[in-house]
């Protein structure tokens, strides 16, 4: 039962940023068919499709409140980072599979560095050394400890065997492996007591099912052909600003695939709901890891490229050390402004160090 209170439809603010997004990608299109710069078209479809990420993000909210906890999970880890899927899948088809792998490390990197360092600053900012569940904190560290073997375990290998033809084999092989433990850890997240609903979740819901899943299946779309726009300026772009494609990959696309869900855990933080804040931020990153990267591998198979779970030394350093570092607070319990600018300022590193890469 969800509750007595009956959906009210779109809000003011709802209409706005509707109107706003709507008008983003109509200017971005316009750019592509008038064949202006490069570099206009993709930071277009780049801001269109940041815009998309969100209104997907609050569809797929809508959606769960409507029809339920469980399916709110469900919703929220096939749909939490479709922009960052739909970008990786376009550009392994273009033959961008650097871009593409790049993109699947700097949206790691953008979670546990970016998003967990910007909710615990602000949180201990504005309210202090705060307390978070150490128990679950802890699964989503270890989980994210696998993940990272999952990726680097394969580099490894290559490094070992540089004359081995076996890398993609590995890769294939593992992938399987990350999606059958991505699919369990989604199983125990929806069999979890903290799946269930509290008397305050109950009757939510501020749109109808059919208006939720319209607005869900209408954002999905649009992402899908802005993100076509945005894979196919990649290189113009690139060629045009001098700007590398490790950094493209790496930072660029993550934000603009991950902007909302980036703003959501801010707010949160600074709401105090840090729990929720450090899950948005873990289970974005786990998505990304597991499920992201493996899905990448199989869309090789699919396009007729060679993709790989085979990363330079560089990224696999900083993904190891985001991975410890996240692991050490989310097993302490607690947290403050201090750990929020650590990890923040290693996310800066990366920045310096992939804009020379």
């Amino acid at each position: 039962m969800l509750g007595t209170h009956a959906p009210v439809g779109l809000t003011r603010r709802d209409t706005i940023v509707f109107v706003s997004v709507t008008a983003l990608a109509a200017i971005a299109v316009v750019f592509w068919a008038a064949d202006v710069s490069p570099v206009l078209v993709f930071a277009g479809a780049g801001v269109a499709v940041a815009g998309l990420a969100w209104v997907l993000g609050v569809a797929t909210e809508e959606t769960g409140e409507v029809a339920g906890p469980r399916l709110s999970a469900l919703l929220n880890a096939t749909f939490g980072n479709a922009a960052e899927l739909i970008i990786v899948v376009l550009a392994i088809r273009a033959g961008l599979v650097d871009v593409a792998k790049a993109s699947i490390i700097g949206s790691v990197l953008g979670n546990m560095l970016l998003i967990l360092g910007a909710s615990l600053f602000v949180s201990g900012f504005r309210h202090g050394r705060q307390s978070f569940e150490p128990k679950l904190a802890g699964v989503n560290a270890a989980m994210l400890g696998l993940a990272a073997a999952s990726i680097g375990l394969p580099t490894l290998f290559a490094a070992t065997h540089p004359q081995d033809t076996g890398a993609l084999g590995v890769s294939e092989g593992i992938a399987v492996i990350m999606l059958v433990v991505y699919a369990a850890y989604i199983y125990a997240s929806l069999r979890s007591p903290s799946a269930q609903p509290t008397p305050e979740q109950r009757g939510t819901a501020r749109w109808s099912l059919r208006l939720s899943m319209t607005v869900l299946a209408l954002s999905a779309l649009g992402t899908g052909f802005l993100s076509e726009i945005l894979v196919e300026a990649i290189e113009p772009t690139i060629r045009e600003t001098g700007i590398s494609r490790v950094f493209i990959g790496l930072i660029v696309i993550p934000l603009i695939g991950n902007i909302a869900e980036h703003l959501a855990a801010v707010r949160l933080a600074w709401l105090n709901q840090l729990d929720f804040a450090m899950g948005i931020a873990f289970n974005s990153a786990l998505q990304v890891a597991l499920a992201v990267s493996a899905i990448a591998v199989f869309a090789g198979v699919f396009t007729g490229q060679s993709v790989t779970l085979v990363f330079t030394a560089l990224e696999i350093a900083l993904l190891v050390a985001a991975s410890v570092i996240a692991g050490f607070v989310a097993l302490s319990g607690t947290a403050n402004w201090i750990e929020g600018v650590q990890l923040l300022s290693l996310y800066v590193i990366a920045g310096i160090l992939f804009w020379y890469a």
